[in-house]
Parts: C-alpha cells; structure tokens; sequence
C-alpha cells in the first residue's frame, strides 16, 4: 500500500447514511454520488453519549469520552460545585492527543477551518499550518454558549412574539408619527418613527432611531435605521427581504470589550405601516478569527464575515419564514465553502479538517415531520419537511463541489464524514423535577422571574445534580469530594440505585412506557464505550440513555394559575414532560444509543488510490483516527481506543 500523501477531512455533522444514500439516488447530491462511486462508504456507529464535542474529539483522536475529556455538551471538573460547567467546545478542555497534533509531530502541516472544540486560537501555531475559527453547537433555549458571537440574534415587531432562547430578545414596539429628523428621503406617506437598542439584550447595547416611509402611493415599504435622527447618517436602509450591510460596533461584553457586527433584514411591513417585524441578526464577532491574522480580511474577501450559528429559533418562534431560514443555511453553507476552497488552494497543508453544521440544525428543527414514529408526524406535512432538510443536504453538497475543484485527488484522500445521527422527539422530561419527586434533588424556584438563573440548589437536601443541560450524566453530591457534599461515601452505591430506579421510573405521559432504555454505574460505563482515561472524573457517578423520543429540559418554568375574577398565582409548573412541537421547537435529537440504526454516522473515503466498496456492518467512529495514521504512515493518537479498518485499508491500490 502507497502511503497517502495528503488527508482532507469535511465534516458534515449529523450527515445520517440513509438520507444521503436517498437523496443521492435521486440525483440531488452529484458530488457525494460522485465519491461513493469511487471510493468506500460505511456507517458509523459514533460514542457515547452522541453530542457535537464528544463525537468530533473521538473522530480526529480515536478517544471515547472516558478519555477524551468531553463527555457532553457541558463539562464538570472535580471539586467544582456540581451545577457548574464549561463548554466542550472549548479546545482546552481536550485531554487527548489529536491527529493534528501527531501530524505536527511529524512535520507534517494541517488547516482547521471551523473544526469543533478548538476555540480559542493558538491550538496551532503559523509554523504548523493555518486555522480559520472554530465551530460550535447553535445557540439553543437551554443555554446561550457563544464563542465567537458577542450576542444572540433580536426581533422588533409591533406584536409580541414568542421567544423561547434568551429572553428579552423579541421586543414589542409600536411605530407613531417622526418627529426631530433631518435629511429624510422623501415619502409618499407621512413617515413614522420607533427606536430600538441593539441588543435587546445580553449586553448592554447601542439606542437606534428607526423610521418608516413610503416610496410609493401603494405604501410603506422601507425602513431606514440611525443612530441619530440625522437620515444622512443612517446605517442601514432596506426593503422586505433585504440585507442591510454589517455594522461594527464595540460592545462590553459578558468577558472584555469585544468589536461584534451585526446587519438588519425586514421580514414584515404593512401597507399601512401598523405592522412590522425587523430582525436584528446575532452580534458576529468583528475580530481576528484566524491564524495567522492575516487569513481573517483574505477569508473575509472570498466568504464574507465570519458567523458563528445560524438561527433556527428565529424560525422555530415565528420571526422569520422556512424560506428565509433555509436561505440563511444556505449563506453558512456557502461561507463554508468559499472558506475552505480558498484555504486549501492558497496555503499549505498535508492534513486539512473543515466542518459545516447546517444539515444538524435542520434535522433538529424538523426531523419528526418526516419520521411516521413521531407523535406530531403530519403525514400531509412530510413531504415539505423532506423538501427543505434535502435542500440543506443539496446546499452542502453544491460547496463540496467547489471545494473537491481545487483538490487532486490522485493524491489527496477525501473523507466525508458526520458525527452522530438523529431521531425523532416526542416529549422533553423535566429531569430535576422528577429527581426532585424521587427525594434526590431540592431546589429553589424564584417566582418573581422568568430569568433562567432563578432556580437555585439547596445543597443540604440535595442528593445528587445532572450534568447540565441533563443530558446522560448524573452527579452524586458525595461528602469528602464535592463542595456540599451529604452523601457518606458507604451510602455511595446506595444512592447509585435510587437514582438508577428514579430514570427508570420516568414514563411516557401518553404511553406509560419507561422512557429510559439504559441506566449504569459509573463502574458498568464501559458497556457504553466509557472508560478509565484522563476523563474518567468528568464522567457522571450515573450514565444513562433515553429511549427515542426524549431529550431533558434542565429548567424548572414558573406557572400561572388564572381565576375566574382574572386574578392569578404563580407557582412552580407542575408538569413533568413539555411535549414538541412541529415547527415550535426543536422535533429532531441525537441522545439514544448509538448502536441503534437511525444513530449512525456516515463515512465516505475517496481518492489517493480508494477503489468502491461498501462494509456490510458499521465500523465504530473511534477507528476512524487509527486508520488514517495507517494510510498516512504517521503514529496513532497515543490516547486512541479505537482499531485500524484493515478491510478499508485494503481497499486501497498500491
């Protein structure tokens, strides 16, 4: 066998085999077809528990989350009190070595554009290669974990829209008669005025004067928006539909001051002017994002501003229309792209790892639209939710096309691979609720806010807290090694068992069924892939998996009980499950087991001398990193648990 001279990586994440098998037959995905017919396709079956960080640091490092060090979406240092976290998309919080670093080692130069967990700069340096940002997860409801961004995304409206991320982010306005301009365009109806602060909220943000006018006898349609009541000054000026240009502006953000940019895009207005909707877009940081410094204005000319997350609770809460939410996608898509082909035909690298998130976020968004097991499936809704998710499959693959132009591939090995796959969401359980229930938690619940920080702990009842967001991992509140700990280390075992009985417990509100289809000792974790590495104490003292259809809530929402004198009560909800809804929040989730056939990721090996062939069984994602050192001829991550694919190594011409 040849030794490959050069390993290109696209990672697609949550890329589900079957799909692209679909969509490719059909004709709609030319450059994946392209490459599944000249070289090797496998399943995946990715770790556990199968999140972003935790798949993507076991693909380039061969490491389960034993090892690995990130065990979740969120991640707990012993000694730290047991309701705190980091995020795992923070490179620092790796415990293993990376193929990068082995190539490095080696001599050998790598290009990470937009890879997972390697925020901040400075994992590499310009003498190794060249690294262009770092990816993370999308801002979600439970948490806002921006790396990058300053601010999450806004909407102004004359209506109170629904906000179920960061609150405060939809704000309620009513435009009235302009008064104090100078210099306004002229208008064929009298202009009307509102005022904003971008953003809403936070950070503290900048007042805005927004005025409305017409430049037709039909009605308003234009805003113009300043940070004066001069028009001349103004810094945007759009119509329906329209991108204003980026703004920079210098904001204090929750960390240091940070330069952030941000454009408007008018979703709504009214003939009459009465109704409006203005979407601010997240606050994208306006700093370096690439080393060496100078890659930023060469990326920024080829693929425009750097922007972290797309936005589909901008979607999900009614803001912004399906089509305008797939042609955001798509923008994210294609800054990907022209990212990738510019860095790989103008710097140098031997190993290059580039990563898109938008096939994810759209299968969280509306996978049980298209999964006849779902309870909120619409058989009359499934063919329009298949029709955008292969949208988003077809944008990725339309860039995979210019990227594979500037690629050789007689001596370049192409790997497309995903992290994870998906399956559909029924209910989300409220789990510190029903550990509450069970006599294993005690909070506090602050009724006089809707802040997310007003449930608190109180830690001298308190047996044992999840791993935030709830996801797989439950923490014993032990004495001797946590700061609050009750639990005597002879009662370890015990409250080991009363936790286990309380997952197992938990049924589905419509079905009765136990919702839970594995809970374990942190000693019996090995049966999931969990093992005694570097990141054994991050792991939970209880593991667990839910059974398709669940995904945790960590909050604990206040409720209100309305009389008939229209007085009301507020009180902690009782419920112990919110159900999902289609197109209300997020229907698509990837925490089941990952042996199971709809949790398979996908990898597609071609170029450098792969000739067809297809496994008949899925190889595991932790093998992916120990073959490629094989085809490559450099050392194996010397923290890696996963084997060398022989037969894949074999399916190589010399």
């Amino acid at each position: 066998m040849r030794k490959i001279k050069k390993v290109l990586f696209l990672g697609l994440d949550a890329a589900m085999p079957d799909l692209v098998k679909k969509f490719a037959s059909e004709g709609n995905l030319p450059n994946m077809s392209r490459l599944m017919e000249q070289g090797i396709f496998s399943r995946l079956e990715t770790v556990f528990p199968p999140l972003t960080a935790a798949a993507w640091t076991a693909i380039v490092s061969g490491a389960g989350s034993g090892t690995n060090g990130v065990p979740s979406l969120m991640v707990k240092h012993a000694g730290e009190e047991l309701d705190h976290w980091h995020t795992s998309f923070d490179r620092n919080e790796v415990l293993c070595e990376t193929l990068w670093e082995v190539a490095h080692r080696s001599g050998l130069k790598t290009a990470l554009i937009n890879w997972p967990v390697t925020f901040p700069l400075g994992g590499i340096n310009e003498n190794q290669g060249v690294q262009v940002a770092g990816s993370l997860n999308p801002p979600f409801r439970y948490f806002y974990m921006p790396l990058w961004d300053v601010a999450s995304s806004a909407v102004f409206s004359d209506r109170l829209l629904n906000c179920n991320q960061v609150p405060g982010r939809a704000v309620q306005i009513q435009p009235r008669p302009a008064e104090g301009w100078v210099n306004l365009p002229h208008s064929r109806k009298p202009v009307l005025e509102f005022e904003i602060t971008v953003p809403p909220t936070y950070v503290e943000g900048y007042r805005m004067h927004v005025a409305v006018y017409a430049t037709t006898e039909k009605g308003y349609d234009r805003v113009l928006i300043s940070e004066s009541k001069d028009a001349s000054k103004a810094v945007t000026d759009i119509t329906l539909g329209d991108y204003g240009p980026w703004i920079v502006k210098n904001f204090k953000a929750r960390d240091r001051q940070r330069d952030g940019c941000f454009r408007f895009q008018l979703f709504e207005l009214s003939d009459d002017g009465k109704h409006i909707k203005l979407y601010q877009s997240a606050i994208n940081t306006a700093e370096n994002f690439c080393v060496p410094e100078s890659l930023t204005e060469e990326i920024k000319s080829v693929a425009g501003n750097y922007m972290e997350v797309d936005d589909p609770w901008a979607f999900m809460d009614g803001w912004m229309p399906m089509e305008k939410y797939i042609e955001q996608l798509g923008l994210h898509a294609d800054w990907w792209g022209n990212a990738t082909r510019y860095v790989l035909a103008n710097k140098e690298w031997d190993m290059a790892f580039s990563w898109v998130g938008t096939i994810d976020h759209i299968e969280h968004v509306l996978y049980s639209g298209i999964e006849p097991r779902a309870r909120v499936y619409d058989p009359d809704k499934a063919d329009w939710c298949m029709e955008q998710i292969r949208t988003a499959y077809m944008q990725v693959d339309e860039n995979i096309g210019k990227i594979l132009e500037v690629v050789d591939l007689e001596e370049t090995l192409v790997i497309l691979i995903s992290d994870h796959g998906m399956t559909h969401l029924d209910w989300n359980p409220y789990v510190k609720e029903h550990l509450a229930r069970n006599g294993l938690l005690d909070y506090v619940l602050d009724l006089t806010t809707d802040d997310p920080s007003n449930l608190s702990i109180n830690w001298k009842n308190t047996k044992c807290h999840p791993l935030e967001p709830c996801h797989a991992h439950i923490f014993i509140n032990l004495k001797g090694r946590d700061p609050q700990g009750i639990v005597v280390p002879e009662d370890y075992h015990k409250v080991q068992e009363e936790i286990i009985r309380a997952l197992y417990n938990m049924k589905d509100p419509e079905t009765g069924e136990s919702i839970a289809v594995l809970a374990l000792r942190k000693e019996e974790a090995g049966t999931l892939g969990i093992y005694e590495g570097p990141g054994y104490d991050r792991v939970g003292d209880v593991v667990y998996a839910w059974k398709p259809g669940y995904m945790s809530h960590p909050f604990i929402y206040r409720s209100a009980i309305k009389y008939r004198d229209g007085s009301e009560r507020i009180i902690a909800n009782p419920e112990l499950y919110e159900p999902a809804v289609l197109c209300g929040n997020f229907t698509g989730v990837h925490l089941a087991l990952p042996s199971l056939h709809d949790m398979h990721a996908v990898m597609i090996m071609a170029g450098a001398g792969a000739t067809r062939y297809e496994r008949k069984f899925a190889a595991k994602i932790i093998d992916v990193a120990p073959t490629v050192s094989k085809l490559m001829g450099i050392d194996v991550p010397k923290d890696a648990e996963g084997g060398v694919l022989y037969d894949v190594i074999d399916r190589f011409e010399d």
